[in-house]
């Protein structure tokens, strides 16, 4: 099995019946070691037990939640020996803000970086947990994307760069709000995750859709018109040649290149070899 370096998914997945989605995420795991870190959740002992009963039914040993709501919260001992242990981290859903606020100028998000960067952990994130794991996050303006300033950003955990994550996608009609962040030129590559999808990304940037709804690949690079920079708040953003893609379950995709990849090769189902990524890059 290739290495999955990190795990995003659009939010809202099956929990109780199928576990589609969960099954891969305990799958990554070596069904052990898992840890939850519910801090972007308002509701941490609900998620906590969702969690918690999902992964007793997929057969997983060593779950482990982090209920970590403030920052002087993060680096206890018992925090930091849990991330040692650990063979996936799963940041739940919530708000994103409040995630990376909370948790990025911690020793407990370096160690966690640091792991990550060396291959030896595996991060899975859903709903504001997976729009965290962009170098530029966003946040805000549902169902004002069209309208200049209504989307929001900020730096994001940085487990992926070069390209946006956004969730809940097609089920809350995000196209705008993505498409308003490669207007403005924060980055110019997004991909949006419909609920009870997920995207599995291995070692070298390549992807397997699994899950029921789609993934949506936006690609802003020959964009011919976007007035996003001329225009004042508030009003409504003009673009043309935006380039979209979709993507169902099984399809898989190699971000750098920005392509579908053919179907001989999956992210699943290879041999991993740790000497083909050199420690300390990110993807």
């Amino acid at each position: 099995m290739e290495r999955i370096k990190l795990i995003l998914i659009g939010g809202a997945e099956d929990k109780t019946d199928r576990l589609e989605v969960l099954s891969k995420v305990a799958e990554c795991a070596n069904f052990k070691n898992l840890v939850l870190i519910p801090t972007a959740s308002q509701y941490p002992h609900e998620i906590e037990s969702q969690y918690k009963e999902a992964f007793r039914k997929l057969n997983v040993e060593n779950f482990t939640c982090l209920d970590i709501r403030y920052e002087d919260e993060c680096d206890k001992e018992e925090h930091i020996t849990a991330i040692q242990e650990a063979n996936l981290v799963f940041f739940s859903g919530g708000d994103q803000v409040k995630l990376v606020s909370t948790i990025k100028n911690s020793q407990l998000y370096r160690y966690i970086m640091k792991r990550y960067a060396e291959n030896s952990l595996t991060i899975a994130g859903t709903s504001a947990g997976a729009a965290a794991a962009s170098e530029n996050m966003l946040f805000d303006g549902d169902y004002q994307g069209f309208l200049k300033g209504k989307v929001r950003h900020m730096k994001g955990f940085g487990f992926i760069d070069d390209v946006v994550i956004d969730t809940h996608f097609l089920n809350r009609e995000r196209i705008p709000r993505l498409m308003q962040m490669l207007a403005l030129g924060v980055e110019t590559k997004a991909i949006g995750l419909d609920e009870d999808t997920a995207i599995l990304i291995d070692i070298h940037r390549r992807f397997e859709v699994v899950g029921s709804g789609m993934v949506t690949l936006l690609n802003s690079e020959e964009m011919t018109y976007n007035d996003y920079h001329e225009i004042s708040e508030n009003q409504t953003i003009n673009i043309n040649n935006l380039k979209l893609g979709f993507l169902s379950r099984g399809s898989k995709f190699d971000i750098s290149n920005w392509c579908v990849t053919s179907p001989q090769t999956s992210v699943t189902n290879s041999i991993f070899d740790p000497q083909l990524i050199a420690p300390g890059a990110y993807i």
